[in-house]
Formats: C-alpha cells, sequence, structure tokens
C-alpha cells in the first residue's frame, strides 16, 4: 500500500523549537516563509508575502 500526501492549503507550519515560533510556508514556492508566535500570526504573515490567489483570499474571506 502506497501513501501519498496531499493537500489543498497553501501554506504548511512548522515549530522552530529553539525560538518557540511558528513558521508558516508557502506550498507553491518553499522559499517564501514567515515567522510568528501564533500560528495566525504566521499565517497572515505569510499572506502578506504571497500573492494573493482565489485559495488565499477564501481562506481569508
Amino acid at each position: 500500500m502506497q501513501f501519498q500526501e496531499q493537500t489543498t492549503n497553501w501554506y504548511h507550519v512548522s515549530l522552530d523549537t529553539q525560538t518557540q515560533k511558528f513558521i508558516a510556508t508557502s506550498t507553491a514556492d518553499e522559499s517564501i516563509s514567515a515567522s510568528g508566535i501564533t500560528i495566525e500570526q504566521a499565517i497572515q504573515k505569510l499572506a502578506f508575502k504571497v500573492k494573493p490567489t482565489k485559495q488565499t483570499t477564501k481562506q481569508f474571506a
């Protein structure tokens, strides 16, 4: 059996345990990321860096 990781999110989130900050990274371009003390803050900062698309605007509407 083969498992595949599929997501419809335009970002993914990780936790930097050294700084205790969340890092949101664009799924389309891994070089674009933003950090924050909460997941929501990291995602909002990332949204300002990423070119708005239907998918990003739909999630923030």
